[in-house]
């Protein structure tokens, strides 16, 4: 992902822990070294066979693999229990240590195959840095952040390498664990390999991103059709079952009861949005200048990147449903909002 990484990936081991948050499912915390984001979750799932193992956190440093392996030794198993392990999203956090954890207990892997927001710059950091260096002066950011709007450091280092899943996860596919059959639920809009696994009789969701106690808004630009709209469509899936049902995200403590948290999301997404129609129709700009208006950042501030990446998404779906257009200005880009732009229009979903 574009933006500026730690100067050092190493954390500390002894931060990571486990908790037993529902019978026979453990809540790994993997810390982790972004600024801002202590940690993600996986969850191990043990059974007769071994352990099923949800996400399974960061690499980048040594101590990455030593804080899995503590997380592990409280839940009462070690990584080479691991029968299988899911990826709820080919995200540097979720699964950069997939790599050692199929070598070290020879587990099947799944997960979708969407992963060219991560492996792309894996396997290709140089054409990436360039494209995302070129969208990013068309978009209108500053010379001082070109540098790290193309930055692939992230894919480079914080995935040990690009890891091809064993059997792919299709929506409606059952997974049996020690804690009951998880059900497959595609949810697209964060990643589009995500997914979320339920399991209805217990009344639980593993949520990986599309849902935390917090919204922190992340799109992958340019692998979807229209990411906003797909995490919004996420969202109305995700509504619709048993308002009960415990969420167990991927970053933070555990949420009972679905309701307050997707309309947090939901509500959360959608007035970022309506923040960009205010910028765009106080003036047509770059999807930099935009990010620096609707969301209070300095424009000549490098990190504007993590807004600038969310308008994109914004600024695209603005587009797609006949609110707002783009227009060329010289090498520029600008966004403009169209006659009755303000009006919302009916979301458009892949």
């Amino acid at each position: 992902m574009a933006g500026p990484v730690p100067d050092d990936f190493a954390i500390d081991p002894s931060t990571a822990s486990a908790r037993e948050v529902l019978p026979g499912v453990w809540r790994l915390r993997l810390p982790l070294p972004w600024e801002g984001i202590s940690h993600a979750n996986a969850y191990a799932i043990p059974d007769d066979d071994g352990v099923v193992l949800v996400d399974c956190g960061s690499a980048g440093h040594p101590t990455m693999e030593a804080a899995l392996d503590r997380a592990m030794a409280e839940a009462g198993h070690r990584v080479e229990d691991v029968r299988l392990l899911v990826g709820t999203h080919v995200h540097t956090d979720h699964v950069g240590l997939a790599r050692t954890v199929i070598e070290r207990s020879g587990c099947t892997y799944r997960a979708r195959p969407e992963s060219g927001p991560i492996y792309d710059g894996h396997r290709d950091p140089d054409r990436v840095r360039r494209l995302r260096t070129d969208l990013a002066r068309r978009e209108g950011a500053p010379d001082l952040a070109l540098a790290d709007c193309g930055e692939t450091a992230e894919e480079e280092q914080a995935i040990e390498t690009t890891v091809e899943p064993h059997a792919g996860l299709d929506e409606g596919d059952r997974i049996d664990t020690g804690a009951g059959a998880l059900h497959v639920l595609r949810a697209p809009g964060h990643a589009p390999s995500h997914v979320c696994l339920h399991q209805p009789d217990a009344g639980w969701l593993i949520a990986g991103d599309v849902l935390c106690s917090a919204l922190v808004p992340w799109f992958d630009i340019g692998y979807s059709p229209d990411p906003y709209a797909e995490w919004q469509a996420s969202l109305d899936r995700l509504d619709a079952l048993p308002p009960a049902t415990v969420v167990l995200p991927g970053h933070g403590r555990p949420i009972d009861g679905l309701t307050d948290v997707v309309a947090l999301y939901r509500d959360g997404l959608r007035e970022r949005l309506d923040a960009v129609v205010d910028a765009m129709d106080r003036e047509p700009g770059g999807a930099w200048e935009l990010a620096a208006r609707a969301f209070g950042t300095a424009v000549d501030d490098p990190e504007t990147i993590w807004a600038f990446d969310e308008v994109l998404a914004y600024a695209h779906h603005l587009r797609l449903t006949g609110r707002a257009e783009r227009v060329a200005d010289g090498d520029r880009r600008r966004y403009r909002l169209l006659p009755g732009g303000r009006d919302a229009a009916p979301r458009i979903a892949a």
